[in-house]
């Protein structure tokens, strides 16, 4: 079997909250709503996604979100990957662990960022456009015989730590990305680190 880390990708690998809360405030003025600000965006996202935008558009069906999300994503900008990534997918590679991606970001605007982002040999397998994280990660632990103990999901939200659960794997939760460290916390990560170079304590 194989030992792997699973790894969300806006929040957690690429510092791209700006673009996210530009998409936000595009799209609150589009559905004719008055814009939250970053606070209450890190305060109430989370995944699934759907359950953020609901949130504010009850009424709000998936495609008609997924169609303006995708039109405002392409102009927020070119975010980077946080300082240390790239050294620790170095660390992971060399000790073994198949490193994969799991994000509900779309193909069109994540697969450019990883090319951009030098990790590309790196990752085994990208899985984007994903809504229920649930589901890709079962669908790697079976597709690469990953050993559930020695595997990890990485993610910034409360969803994501939820999604690993369900998974079977375990879950590390992260500090920096869009969701208030408190909210996270609650979820009971099996770790929580606020240093991505703070996997090196962990695996």
């Amino acid at each position: 079997m194989n030992k792997a880390v699973i790894f969300d990708w806006s929040g957690t690998l690429s510092d791209n909250f700006y673009c996210f809360y530009y998409v936000c405030k595009n799209m609150f003025i589009e559905l004719d709503k008055k814009p939250i600000n970053k606070n209450e965006i890190r305060l109430n996202f989370t995944q699934p996604y759907m359950q953020f935008w609901h949130k504010y558009f009850p009424n709000l069906d998936k495609d008609k979100q997924d169609k303006l999300y995708e039109k405002y994503i392409h102009l927020a900008g070119d975010p980077k990957i946080y300082k240390h990534v790239k050294i620790i997918f170095n660390y992971l590679d060399k000790k073994g662990f198949k490193l994969f991606i799991v994000s509900s970001d779309w193909q069109s605007k994540l697969i450019p960022e990883i090319k951009k982002s030098g990790l590309e040999n790196l990752i085994k397998k990208t899985i984007c456009e994903v809504h229920d994280k649930k589901i890709a990660i079962s669908s790697l632990v079976k597709e690469f015989n990953l050993d559930k103990k020695q595997s990890f999901y990485m993610g910034d939200t409360s969803g994501d730590v939820e999604a690993g659960r369900k998974a079977g794997i375990k879950t590390i939760g992260i500090t920096w990305g869009f969701q208030h460290e408190k909210i996270l916390a609650a979820a009971k990560p099996d770790f929580l680190i606020n240093d991505i170079i703070k996997i090196k304590t962990i695996l």
